[in-house]
């Protein structure tokens, strides 16, 4: 079970965004990039409050191509169709499956910058993509597994290290 935020992570997540998308069909031909900004907000132990995380992902014909974190700004050249902002906290639920992305976005916890038509003609390879990063690896969480105890930006010691999909996130202590 791959650690949250590392190369193992990412190179999982593109599997299981190739294997959910395998099966669709009318799947757009055509390439686009987005960009992931992840902003600390002093909830999540994975990005330090007032720091960020930046991640490129590029999907063509419908498959992953490559995820991966870059460093400050876009690397030279690269053209970007969307652009993600929220807090760490909400992304490190949307990655253990115990909240929804359609719904962060909806409620203005996760900006969204592209073209919003080209994403709801899409909704169901746009569906399949949020799926398989929310519900598609199994990870581990070394600092504690989200959704966080808000009490004074410390996490809940007793989720440590605990892995997480979305059906181990909203399973309750019997149904382990």
């Amino acid at each position: 079970m791959p650690v949250i935020y590392t190369a193992d992570w990412y190179s999982a997540v593109v599997e299981a965004i190739n294997a959910h998308v395998a099966g669709l069909r009318g799947v757009p031909e055509g390439a686009w990039t987005c960009r992931i900004e992840i902003a600390g907000d002093g909830v999540s132990p994975y990005v330090a409050a007032g720091e960020e995380r930046h991640f490129l992902v590029r999907i063509d014909g419908g498959r992953c191509i490559w995820y991966r974190e870059v460093l400050g700004e876009e690397e030279e050249g690269t053209v970007l169709d969307y652009r993600f902002r929220g807090p760490a906290a909400v992304f490190d639920e949307i990655a253990a499956g115990a909240i929804d992305p359609v719904d962060a976005a909806l409620h203005g916890t996760v900006k969204v910058r592209g073209d919003m038509r080209f994403l709801m003609r899409q909704a169901e390879l746009v569906k399949t993509l949020l799926e398989a990063y929310a519900t598609g690896v199994e990870t581990t969480w070394p600092l504690g597994t989200p959704p966080y105890a808000v009490t004074g930006g410390s996490s809940d010691a007793t989720t440590a290290g605990a892995p997480t999909t979305a059906a181990a996130a909203t399973r309750g202590p019997t149904d382990a």
